[in-house]
């Protein structure tokens, strides 16, 4: 079964109804976590500004490199800066028209097909969890983390109830993508597919075991074959030697006999006379 075609399987319709119809639902970032980075990057464009203005006022014509990383920094600070008001409308949001989940992640729009998309509860990075354990994270607020996955790609992407407006908000979030997940079975049938794969690779390779133990079997045989007939070519050239030298070794006792005989009767002839 193709990836397309497990695509295509239909959903029951009583399944679909679950789900809301035409709407979009969005859940902005956090205020304090906008609020943070327009402040940060404020002060760093002005920073950058008073800088380059400090040195043409000097009457200093700043160097190339200065120009360019001034640039750079200054760049990206706006970009930061912008985002935090496309992140403001929202952070995640579950598109029931286009029946997919959008996200807003590293300055990019992500789109996840509902029926390539799979929610699951996440966790916290290693860092944090020892970070959480410790003395230090004693008072720290426990968050909450879902893990967003296109089970067709190799990547995932994770939020956590920080970077959401309230936990309401993430609360929410988390009970429409798990029953998202649920209604499409994106996981299952993505699960299956391997399976399948991987049971025709195995198929694929005992197919191929086979082949070449066939072939080694048959040129075992074939060099089995070619012995035996060089051992009976040998035990003919033998046999034929054998009969070969027993009739010199008969010819040279016929003469010997003859050669007595002559002999005999030379002698008895002699004896006669």
């Amino acid at each position: 079964m193709s990836e397309n075609e497990e695509k295509i399987i239909e959903i029951p319709q009583e399944d679909l109804d679950k789900l809301p119809k035409n709407t979009v639902h969005c859940f902005p970032a956090s205020k304090s976590q906008i609020l943070k980075r327009r402040i940060i990057t404020l002060i760093v464009m002005v920073l950058i500004c008073g800088l380059v203005g400090y040195l043409l006022v000097g009457g200093e014509t700043p160097s190339i490199l200065i120009w360019a990383v001034s640039g750079v920094i200054f760049l990206i600070a706006a970009i930061v800066f912008i985002h935090t008001f496309v992140i403001a409308k929202y952070r995640v949001a579950m598109d029931y028209k286009n029946n997919e989940v959008v996200l807003r992640y590293m300055f990019s729009k992500i789109k996840i097909p509902y029926d390539s998309f799979d929610a699951r509860e996440g966790a916290a990075d290693r860092a944090t969890q020892m970070l959480q354990n410790s003395a230090l994270g004693a008072n720290m607020k426990k968050l909450d983390y879902l893990v967003l996955d296109n089970v067709y790609e190799e990547v995932c992407y994770q939020t956590s109830s920080k970077d959401l407006a309230t936990q309401e908000d993430f609360d929410t979030l988390l009970k429409e993508a798990k029953l998202v997940s649920s209604v499409y079975k994106a996981k299952e049938k993505y699960d299956a597919l391997k399976t399948d794969d991987e049971k025709a690779k195995d198929a694929s390779g005992e197919d191929f075991t086979s082949l070449v133990n066939s072939a080694m079997n048959e040129q075992k045989e074939e060099k089995a074959a070619q012995i035996k007939a060089k051992q009976e070519q040998a035990e003919e050239e033998a046999a034929k030697i054998l009969e070969e030298e027993a009739a010199k070794a008969e010819e040279t006792v016929d003469e010997a006999v003859e050669e007595v005989k002559a002999e005999i009767e030379e002698e008895t002839k002699k004896d006669e006379e």
